[in-house]
């Protein structure tokens, strides 16, 4: 959840990019690329050469989707316009006694560099994941 309240906080954007981005941000393997990627087709290049995306993807799924439900029902985020974004409820701010969560939310600011400018649909084609 404080994932996806920190990358909502950086920008609005659509459930199946934030559904991306929180995935690759808290699977370890998947963080560990984009830490080694200096741009998004070298992110590209070692994530579809690993081919693990999609199991990835389809194994954090309930969590992700478990994690969105109780922020939304507790007012944290909200659908605007087709796009998620923060709500009317404050989320704790500052560290949360997590050593992982914090190595997670310095590296969203690099991934959401690399990925500036690409559309849902150009990060999914791109990743060979079926939307």
């Amino acid at each position: 959840m404080g994932c996806i309240v920190h990358l909502l906080k950086k920008e609005k954007m659509d459930m199946a990019k934030l559904y991306l981005y929180t995935t690759l941000l808290v699977d370890i393997q998947l963080y560990s690329f984009i830490k080694k990627s200096d741009s998004f087709d070298q992110l590209c290049t070692l994530i579809t050469n690993q081919g693990l995306i999609s199991r990835k993807l389809y194994s954090f799924g309930p969590y992700f989707l478990n994690a969105t439900v109780i922020l939304k029902q507790n007012k944290f985020i909200v659908i605007s316009d087709e796009n998620l974004c923060i709500g009317s409820s404050a989320f704790p701010d500052g560290s949360l006694r997590s050593k992982r969560l914090d190595r997670i939310m310095k590296i969203s600011e690099h991934l959401l560099k690399i990925c500036s400018g690409k559309s849902t649909k150009e990060l999914y084609h791109n990743l060979n994941i079926q939307l």
